[in-house]
């Protein structure tokens, strides 16, 4: 944690920055971040978020620099909250993996990034923001963590730390919390308001002055107390709070008023109403005050609209929208005002038009299946099939080792068919006398390569399975065991991706089975494929990985110039960060690669250069999707166990 006081001519707000390090934390260069931090903001001229975001994104240049010389074992990868105080008002930015939290006596409200963890500062230059402003009153408390010890802490007994004066006994009491499941260092960075002293009554008359033969005895002086002790980088770091104080209204209370005798329901009356008023009033100040926030990001929000719309780069305009936007939607969640929601709303489209971003037409949810997400769609005509690798393919006890569901759509009605759904094969069925092992992965196999008709292909730990016309079969095969691998067709012949020999075996149809010696694709002897999230053979071969990089091999060598084989590529609006699995429709005139992510799916062409990306609110949490580009289809499933399906915008 860095204290950066203001310092000479630069900005008056007193700065501050929490760093989350992965590894040892010992030979990060804290003081030149701390001056690098601190000379950023000064810099800035603007509005105190867009210096606050300045001054992330220069740090982030400059930790991208330190990385880019340093060995692969030695990069920094962290986690940043910086703080401004302004007043009553702290105002944060968040990025990389971060948790705060804005404790009062009516509960407790996290800030931190929404959704899948983002992705840490320092590898890349895209990088997601998160905005935040809380008013402190001087009960109230901000609490700054990392991101693994931060949803550790009990909301309730976080509530309960307000009435508590003494930070160290807030410290201590926090770190009982996570000192038994945190095994890394933790610091806590508490900000509060202290109230000022209330002025002491005066006197009716001064106090007589002592004899001149007397010496007037003088109180020796108070240590002065810094606000922040010298920041430690080893166990737990105990900072006492910053002294930014405002005046405290004197106390008041209910006058005592003598009741006369009456009737019970006269003192029930009179007992009751006072604390009546102080909840209705005190109920009231909380309103206002939530309405003066919302309308301060409001302000804020619209200034940094004005500077998109004013940009004179994509890039800087792209910077100024997404601080609006965010915003907006943190004004909303204080107040519900419907210029922050149209806000919002348009800045959103800006980046939507910046990143060639379309929604999804017309989402229509179709069925509702157990939640879960290690699964895989395909497409095939108006026929889904769907691989459930924890067996969850009906509400019955799931089958362990995986089974295949079969589902029928009905395009006319925009809806399931009657007999919808099927289970098709499951692991341990028994298929000519053999067992079926654990399910791996699925593809639709066509009448080519002198096969006589098409069918569902599955690849499980022991071999190869078919189902035709809902009636599964054992395949004949010379596949060895393969403990886990994918499978696709093309061209009458399967590919099985081998991760732990890393090598894809392509296998020839002989008659209607696949009899023959498999055959590697790759010329070495060994590839990289441990990593390996998916891969679809379509003329070339490209394999995705977890990293989101993105390989193509033509005839088994790899092609140098593919645009998408480095992280972050050049030819996308924004990296790939959580890819789940590749998918197209190899039927169509003209096919695209899509890349699944759970929020979204880039579009991109055979030669990996970027088409589009389709987003929305609908597509949240996606685990599995597939396309229909003939008819301008989408179906996609979520982790919550919801099929939908929504039409493709067309193309430009």
């Amino acid at each position: 944690m860095l204290e950066l006081p203001p310092r000479g001519r630069g900005r008056p707000e007193p700065l501050y920055a929490v760093l989350t390090v992965r590894g040892d934390p010992g030979p990060f260069p804290a003081e030149e971040a701390a001056r690098l931090l601190r000379s950023a903001f000064d810099r800035q001229r603007g509005s105190l978020t867009s210096a606050l975001r300045e001054t992330l994104l220069a740090f982030n240049h400059w930790l991208l620099e330190q990385n880019r010389h340093a060995p692969l074992g030695e990069r920094w990868e962290l986690g940043l909250t910086l703080l401004a105080v302004r007043e009553e008002s702290v105002f944060l930015i968040q990025a990389g993996p971060t948790w705060a939290a804005h404790v009062t006596r009516e509960g407790v409200q996290v800030i931190a990034p929404e959704g899948a963890a983002p992705s840490a500062l320092g590898a890349a230059r895209a990088i997601a923001l998160h905005y935040g402003m809380v008013s402190l009153r001087p009960e109230d408390r901000l609490i700054v963590a990392d991101a693994e010890t931060g949803p550790l802490l009990d909301p309730a007994a976080l509530t309960a730390l307000t009435r508590i004066q003494n930070l160290p006994l807030i410290l201590e009491a926090m770190e009982v919390q996570v000192a038994r499941t945190v095994p890394h260092p933790v610091a806590f960075l508490i900000l509060a308001r202290e109230p000022a002293q209330a002025a002491l009554p005066l006197r009716a008359s001064p106090p007589p002055e002592p004899a001149p033969s007397v010496p007037v005895p003088q109180a020796p002086p108070k240590p002065s107390r810094k606000p922040f002790g010298k920041p430690s980088w080893a166990g737990r770091l105990r900072l006492p709070r910053p002294r930014w104080v405002l005046p405290r209204m004197p106390r008041w209370g209910w006058p005592t008023v003598s009741l006369p005798a009456g009737p019970g329901w006269v003192r029930t009356l009179a007992l009751i109403l006072p604390w009546a008023i102080a909840l209705i009033t005190f109920g009231v100040y909380v309103h206002q005050r939530n309405v003066l926030i919302a309308h301060r990001l409001l302000a804020q929000a619209q200034a940094e609209a004005e500077q998109a719309a004013q940009a004179p780069a994509p890039g800087a305009a792209r910077r100024h929208w997404e601080a609006a936007r965010d915003l907006a939607r943190t004004a909303q969640q204080y107040a519900a005002l419907p210029e922050a929601a149209a806000l919002q709303e348009q800045a959103q489209r800006e980046l939507d038009r910046l990143d060639q971003a379309v929604q999804p037409l017309h989402p229509t949810r179709l069925a509702s299946l157990p939640p879960g997400r290690l699964r895989r769609l395909i497409l095939r005509d108006n026929e889904l099939y769907l691989l459930d690798r924890e067996g969850r393919c009906s509400s019955e006890a799931p089958r362990p080792g995986g089974c295949v569901l079969w589902i029928g759509y009905d395009e006319v009605h925009r809806a399931l068919l009657s007999e919808s759904m099927r289970e098709l094969l499951w692991s341990g069925m028994i298929l000519q006398g053999r067992p079926v092992g654990v399910l791996l992965d699925l593809t639709w196999a066509g009448a080519e390569g002198g096969r006589s008709a098409g069918g569902l292909m599955v690849l499980h730990a022991q071999g190869l399975a078919e189902s035709r016309n809902q009636s599964p079969r054992w395949v004949s095969s010379r596949l060895p065991p393969l403990p886990d691998g994918l499978l696709r067709f093309y061209g009458g012949n399967l590919y099985v991706l081998d991760r732990e020999k890393g090598q894809i075996w392509r296998l020839r149809p002989t008659g209607e089975d696949y009899a023959g010696n498999p055959e590697p694709y790759f010329t070495s002897s060994r590839m990289d494929l441990g990593e390996a999230m998916d891969f679809l053979v379509y003329q070339n071969v490209y394999v995705l990985y977890r990293d989101g990089r993105m390989r193509a091999f033509v005839a088994g060598n790899e092609e140098e110039g593919f645009p998408l084989r480095e992280q972050p590529a050049p030819a996308l609006p924004s990296p790939v960060r959580q890819p789940i699995g590749l998918t197209m429709d190899p039927q169509a005139p003209r096919p695209w690669l899509y890349i699944v992510e759970p929020d979204r799916l880039l579009q991109v062409g055979l030669r990996g250069d970027f088409v589009r990306q389709i987003r929305g609110e609908a597509l949240r949490d996606v685990v599995a999707a597939a396309v229909d580009e003939g008819r301008r289809r989408l179906f996609f499933l979520r982790a919550d166990g919801t099929l939908w399906v929504a039409d493709l915008p067309p193309v430009e």
